[in-house]
């Protein structure tokens, strides 16, 4: 079912835009802290109809970590860091997303955006004169701070549909934080997207994961004894967007 909300948005927004063909580049610290903390290289492409939000963990913070707990369960986490990328283009309504996963592949889905509730409450951060606006979404309630000094429909990741750019987003548990440390005017490509990455729908991209998963757990099944039983369990790793 369509969402009204999403159409006359984009619909407003797109009219009460003038269609030259600047883009801007905002450069954002980003920071997440579910499994210790990370810091990225993330910016933010757009113009008026399209964006591209890219994001890599930093080299230092890309070490692999064990721990143990008191009855002897080893966790290892291995961090992704390969460059993460999200493209929003408003004429199509769609959001591509490129992931990996043994190949790349660009996942296409129909735009959604957050239900925001755009608040009295203002601040400067910064030289900028801020606005806030919350909103839960993928699992995360957010707190944003955005200025109207840059008329944008886009944000960091996926936070899209504030009337202005937003400068200072934070999800209550503190565990993802975007922050703006530059914005200029940018000439270049909008989204340096792998030429050889697979495109598909978000749904074939999930049924590619569930045959893996179920080739995986047969494969080590059948690696047992007779007499050994046990369970194969994938859990999803904590990330921005928390899956059901």
């Amino acid at each position: 079912m369509k969402n009204p909300y999403i159409y006359s948005l984009i619909s407003f927004i797109i009219m009460n835009l003038c269609y030259s063909q600047n883009l801007y580049r905002v450069e954002y610290k980003m920071t997440t802290l579910f499994d210790g903390i990370k810091n990225y290289e993330a910016n933010l492409k757009f113009s008026e109809q399209e964006a591209c939000f890219s994001y890599k963990l930093f080299e230092s913070d890309g070490s692999i970590t064990e721990n143990s707990d008191e009855n002897g369960n080893k966790t290892i986490v291995i961090p992704y860091t390969r460059q993460q990328l999200i493209n929003v283009n408003l004429m199509d309504k769609k959001i591509r997303e490129l992931k990996h996963f043994k190949s790349s592949y660009l996942v296409e889905d129909t735009l959604s955006l957050p239900h925001w509730n755009i608040t009295n409450e203002t601040k400067v951060i910064g030289n900028h004169q801020c606005q806030k606006a919350t909103t839960t979404y993928k699992g995360r309630t957010y707190e944003v701070w955005f200025t109207n000094e840059y008329a944008t429909f886009f944000g960091p990741w996926k936070l899209n549909g504030l009337p202005g750019l937003i400068i200072l987003a934070y999800d209550k548990r503190n565990e993802v934080i975007f922050e703006a440390v530059s914005i200029q005017k940018y000439e270049g490509n909008m989204c340096n997207i792998d030429k050889t990455a697979k495109h598909i729908s978000i749904n074939e991209y999930k049924t590619l994961i569930k045959t893996w998963q179920k080739d995986y757990e047969e494969r080590l099944k059948s690696m047992g004894s007779r007499n050994m039983k046990f369970d194969v369990e994938f859990n999803n790793a904590t990330d921005i967007e928390i899956l059901d």
